[in-house]
């Protein structure tokens, strides 16, 4: 490793990582769950579908390392699917709600309030397989949000957009489809955000997402995974602000709920297979 003007050096007494050119990155432990549920209608032959997600997070406070300390996150959000065929889906979340506390990084950051925001959200996804037994499975994920975000101690929002690309590698372990019943597989991303709008100065860069897991497929339908996650956002418009959350993550999603069977089936239709 080379020692340079860029070297990264740890100071105890803000608890942050500061280099040499006044960027500062504030390092925390998150834990974050989320439950998925999604289902089709029959009579539109599986083409259209609904869903509803549910995602609460929590962080470590200021002088501590406890994941669970703090709240962090809590959303609710409904969405419509489109299917185009078992390996493409468009999807919309016509309105969704979340609150979030802010990170504690600095003394500070104890005087923010928490807000909510409100969130239109536009989602395509596709699916591509590599190898003639389909063991490699890639995924693409391209995401538009609309946000109103409250102005903690106002009645005003602000109004702000945003763009989300992400890849995602699963391999399969013990089975030959994605949709096998009992499968295990392991699974790696990575998800980039940007900032879009006329509000946006130092902080076109949103966030980046990393990703590493693995997950249970049971009862047919249901997948289980716990993955690592690793978040580096930028904080606010500073522009050398930012904040790192490391911890674990825990999911549980239902690609199509009146396919639940808790006897051994062997085999779910790709088309009700979630994101």
């Amino acid at each position: 490793m080379c020692v340079s003007s860029h070297l990264y050096y740890l100071s105890f007494a803000q608890n942050t990582l500061v280099m040499p050119d006044k960027k500062i990155v504030y390092p925390h432990q998150v834990f974050w769950s989320k439950i998925e549920i999604n289902d089709f209608f029959k009579q539109t032959q599986y083409k259209w579908g609904y869903g509803f997600d549910v995602v609460y997070r929590r962080k470590s406070g200021l002088n501590d390392n406890n994941m669970f300390s703090q709240p962090l996150r809590e959303s609710y959000r409904p969405w419509v699917h489109y299917q185009f065929n078992p390996d493409v889906r468009f999807s919309l979340s016509p309105i969704g709600y979340m609150l979030t506390d802010e990170y504690l990084g600095k003394p500070s950051d104890m005087l923010r309030l928490p807000y909510h925001e409100w969130r239109t959200t536009f989602q395509f996804f596709h699916h591509i397989y590599s190898g003639s037994n389909k063991k490699w499975m890639h995924t693409f994920r391209y995401r538009y949000e609309l946000r109103w975000q409250d102005v903690p101690g106002s009645s005003e929002y602000r109004y702000l957009s945003r763009f989300r690309y992400r890849y995602r590698v699963r391999y399969l372990i013990n089975k030959a489809s994605f949709y096998d019943n009992h499968l295990w597989y392991t699974s790696l991303s990575n998800e980039l955000g940007i900032n879009i709008g006329g509000n946006v100065v130092m902080n076109t860069f949103n966030q980046n997402r990393l990703y590493a897991g693995v997950g249970f497929r049971f009862a047919n339908v249901v997948r289980l995974e716990l993955r690592y996650v690793n978040r580096f956002r930028t904080r606010g418009a500073t522009g050398y602000e930012f904040d790192n959350g490391q911890g674990l993550m825990i999911g549980v999603y239902v690609d199509k709920l009146s396919k639940l069977k808790w006897r051994k089936d062997k085999y779910v239709t790709p088309v009700h297979q979630s994101d």
